[in-house]
């Protein structure tokens, strides 16, 4: 029999409170609701009284996911590995609140195995989500930040023009017509971020969707304004903190002895801690579209903490329903800085997924995906851009991951 959370009546948990307790059955009588206060001495009353009510968590009657396919997620990462498209990569795979796979294979360094709660990567875009969109929905749900509010309400150097009628909307679903990329100019990190906010549009707001690093960076900087903070500052206080994340942040460094190597300088040697984006990297690697460093041990609390509603191990960081607006469609597979399933199995899900998931991907080689109806997560982090000469089937590779922790729930 499947026990649905709230189905067992008050009584009876106070029953089993009081059972627990090691009462008396004259207290269990009285909490069962079958025995007159005046019979029992009101020292046990009293104590049948101060026992709490259990609650029943949604992740109390979960099922755990099947480990076949989970091993077999694992299975197709270590294959990849052996097949040269990447040193090394760590998976992390649950069902709400509980990680059932956090498991690292290959090399991190020369020398070093992949520790999935050790090996910090690039995500690359996957902070537009980890970082940047998370950000704002923290903002919005302080009521700092409207979703329809022009950019120019808190960015008041972002207007003329169609400019005027760019809304936080249009840069959350790349929307807002900028280009997807623009080349960042002057000589300080303020005169290149604020030639990239005043990269002209390549087509009318609202007119088409265009993924877009330009757009992601606007809206960091919007970010930014309506927190009166760096964002790196806002996230680390109320989410990486909170959620035990000790090893996400931006710009860790070439001194980065954790991290793993994502491209090779000019005379071939590995470079680790050093952003792989160009923008980003021209922003001192702290920016809206890429830049942050993590592992997959810390990435799975934040994708439990999304699965399980916005909230973890009694930690509230975001509103269910915050997760839900941002996480509908907007036009395309795009949502509020989320992406959704492609409906042609093209995408990183293929058709494994439900309708209702949301996720993202990174250039380097990383994902993090989340399916509300199963209630699963998958996180996926490689270095596949260290090996230029590889074949490149890390779409592929999500694909199969995807549908094997959605076997694994079913």
């Amino acid at each position: 029999m499947q026990i649905r959370p709230g189905s067992i009546p008050p009584q009876w948990l106070r029953a089993a409170a009081v059972l627990m307790a090691s009462a008396t059955p004259a207290a269990l009588a009285l909490a069962w609701g079958e025995t007159h206060p005046h019979m029992i001495a009101p020292s046990v009353i009293a104590a049948a009284h101060a026992v709490p009510v259990p609650t029943v968590r949604a992740d109390d009657v979960l099922p755990k996911l099947a480990r076949r396919p989970l091993e077999g997620a694992m299975d197709a990462v270590r294959a990849e590995v052996r097949r040269g498209a990447f040193p090394g990569a760590a998976l992390a795979l649950g069902r709400g609140s509980r990680a059932e796979l956090v498991q690292g294979v290959g090399a991190a360094r020369a020398g070093e195995d992949v520790d999935a709660e050790r090996t910090v990567y690039d995500l690359a875009s996957l902070t537009k989500v980890v970082a940047t969109t998370t950000a704002a929905m923290l903002l919005y749900e302080d009521g700092r930040l409207e979703l329809d509010a022009p950019v120019s309400r808190y960015l008041p150097e972002f207007s003329g023009g169609e400019r005027d009628a760019v809304t936080m909307r249009h840069l959350l679903a790349h929307t807002a017509g900028f280009p997807a990329g623009a080349k960042p100019r002057g000589a300080t990190v303020d005169k290149r971020l604020a030639s990239l906010i005043g990269t002209p549009l390549k087509r009318s707001p609202g007119a088409k969707v265009e993924y877009s690093d330009v757009g992601f960076v606007v809206l960091f900087a919007v970010l930014e304004r309506a927190a009166g903070e760096p964002v790196p500052a806002l996230l680390e206080r109320r989410v990486w903190e909170p959620l035990g994340m000790a090893s996400t942040g931006y710009a860790p460094g070439a001194e980065c002895e954790r991290c793993a190597p994502t491209y090779r300088s000019a005379d071939g040697k590995p470079v680790s801690g050093v952003v792989h984006d160009p923008i980003a990297r021209a922003l001192d690697g702290v920016a809206g579209n890429a830049g942050l460093f993590s592992t997959a041990a810390d990435l799975s609390r934040y994708a439990a903490m999304l699965a399980s509603g916005g909230e973890l191990e009694g930690v509230r960081v975001l509103k269910p329903e915050t997760i839900d607006a941002f996480a509908v469609r907007q036009v395309g597979t795009r949502a509020l800085g989320w992406e959704t399933p492609s409906a042609n199995g093209t995408g990183p899900v293929g058709r494994s997924m439900s309708d209702r998931a949301f996720g993202h991907t990174g250039f380097t080689g990383t994902s993090l995906w989340v399916d509300p109806e199963h209630r699963t997560w998958a996180v996926l982090l490689t270095n596949r851009v260290y090996n230029t000469e590889a074949p490149n089937r890390i779409q592929k590779l999500r694909r199969t991951v995807h549908a094997l922790v959605t076997e694994a729930a079913e």
